[in-house]
């Protein structure tokens, strides 16, 4: 168990449990802490990375005088003094595939499941698993035994570590392993964990360790939205130790109506932190759509969601033919070069003037043109026009974009006239984007679109234990600010809302 000195504190969607954890950083600094007596540990570098701006901005300090701000791997990195080049990384993983006759990715992504990984992945991912989770190889295998053959999962987990020991390389796994064997705990005068919902076995032992030489402990998360059990993640520790927890109470994120169907999804947890939070006093808005060709987002900032990639593909086709310009998992639907290209020469048919640099960015979607070197070597920031530009490059014509464009495909020609029809804005941040639920944790947007229907094997997951599939649907509803679209079932595999 935790020491009883460490104070855990709940945070709701919402509530701004990692505000309420920087905001003690900043009381600790104004008190005299000193920089380097204080560790923020968190799940993500992007986490660790904002509660460094914060400290930084506010107390005049420097990146050098935080040096116990990042997650734990990184920790253990920095202690146990490891270089980069003592790390298994991609060049290395090429070699273990040569050596193994395998086919390995590095580690997979952070929002698949194991069905959602190449079949060598997966023999890498339950050797890992084994170890976060500090159990033994095969006892994690029974439990996934329809995934792999055991013998096949013996011999790679035999040979990775034949691997590593010959060329002196440790994984991100081996760190922690040699961060609680070798490794030394910093003296900390307070030690703030967030995301502790997030945290395998293995890191709770780290966070143990640490612990030890630590005098101020605060530890935040939510038991409510951990959904990476199947990664790993230890929820019920965190449970045990919250008996005397801090509950955030009042949620800044989620309106009353988004409250209550939160409430639905969360009640049929049979395992949690019972804990009354209340929305934003604005009512916001819950409809149910019958199909998603019903849902126009004309309008707004919209996060699109799915239990599983494979029910964004019909999302993803809906979006184009609207003519909406999106993300679907953080990658934009198009090159937004190609559709500023696009916009550019349109303007130059029409007598105006482009940039120097966007009229060589254009001339690239032409098919078998070369851009003279003496075009490339003016200055970027002059202006042109079509009769100067044609001046450099005499073939150029002056058909409209799709008929001169021929270095982009039909598909994409059609897309990009969607969306000049609509008048859609291409901006660097798209104002639609379709997500995984597990991706999208942590985000949030004023319209959320949610689609109930699931896979025939998290179906079946979700039949035997249904708790964690109502963390992940209480996370999705949890993420819109003032709509959120349920799409009717399409399916009769679906989760119950």
């Amino acid at each position: 168990m935790l020491p009883s000195r460490v104070q855990i504190i709940l945070g709701p969607p919402g509530t701004g449990k990692t505000t309420t954890l920087l905001g003690l950083v900043e009381k600790e600094l104004e008190q005299g802490t000193e920089p380097d007596r204080i560790g923020f540990f968190t799940f993500t570098r992007r986490a660790a990375q904002e509660g460094k701006d914060r400290a930084m901005a506010r107390f005049s300090i420097t990146n050098r005088d935080l040096p116990y701000f990042r997650t734990l791997h990184s920790l253990a990195f920095q202690q146990l003094g490891l270089s980069r080049s003592s790390v298994l990384g991609s060049t290395t993983i090429s070699e273990l595939n040569k050596r193994l006759n395998l086919n390995l990715s590095l580690y997979g992504t952070s929002d698949t499941d194991l069905m959602g990984l190449a079949s060598d992945d997966r023999l890498l991912f339950i050797e890992n698993l084994a170890r976060i989770r500090e159990v033994s190889l095969k006892d994690q295998w029974l439990e996934v035994e329809d995934m792999v053959n055991w013998f096949e999962l013996e011999r790679f987990a035999r040979g990775l570590e034949l691997f590593k020991q010959e060329r002196l390389l440790r994984d991100y796994t081996d760190m922690l392993t040699d961060f609680l064997q070798e490794g030394v705990a910093p003296s900390l005068d307070a030690m703030f964990v967030d995301e502790a919902q997030d945290l395998s076995p293995l890191q709770w032992s780290v966070v143990r360790k640490l612990c030890e030489n630590a005098d101020r402990i605060y530890l935040a998360g939510d038991d409510d939205q951990a959904i990476y059990r199947w990664a790993g993640a230890d929820v019920d520790y965190l449970i045990r130790n919250s008996k005397n927890a801090m509950i955030l109470k009042q949620s800044y994120r989620v309106p009353q109506s988004v409250h209550q169907v939160a409430h639905r999804c969360i009640s049929q947890v049979s395992s949690r932190i019972h804990k009354e939070w209340l929305p934003r006093k604005e009512k916001g808005e819950v409809t149910w759509v019958p199909d998603v060709d019903a849902v126009d987002m004309e309008e707004g900032d919209w996060l699109v969601l799915a239990r599983t990639n494979y029910l964004l593909e019909r999302l993803k086709d809906y979006c184009k033919s609207e003519g909406w310009f999106f993300q679907i998992n953080h990658q934009n639907s198009i090159a937004i070069e190609k559709v500023h290209a696009v916009q550019n020469w349109e303007r130059l048919r029409n007598g105006q003037v482009v940039s120097i640099g966007d009229a060589v960015t254009l001339l690239k979607y032409i098919r078998k043109l070369k851009v003279p070197d003496l075009l490339e070597n003016l200055d970027e920031q002059g202006d042109i026009s079509l009769a100067q530009l044609r001046g450099y490059v005499p073939e150029l014509g002056e058909a409209v974009w799709y008929d001169t464009f021929t270095a982009i495909n039909l598909n994409e020609i059609s897309y990009i006239r969607a969306m000049l029809r609509r008048g859609e804005k291409i901006t660097r941040t798209p104002r639609i984007h379709l997500s995984t639920i597990h991706s999208a944790k942590g985000g949030e947007a004023t319209n959320v679109l949610l689609l109930t229907d699931l896979s025939s094997r998290v179906y079946d997951s979700y039949q035997r234990n249904p708790d964690d599939e109502s963390r992940v649907f209480y996370v999705a509803t949890t993420r819109a600010k003032e709509k959120l679209v349920l799409v009717e079932p399409q399916t009769p595999k679906h989760y119950l809302l």
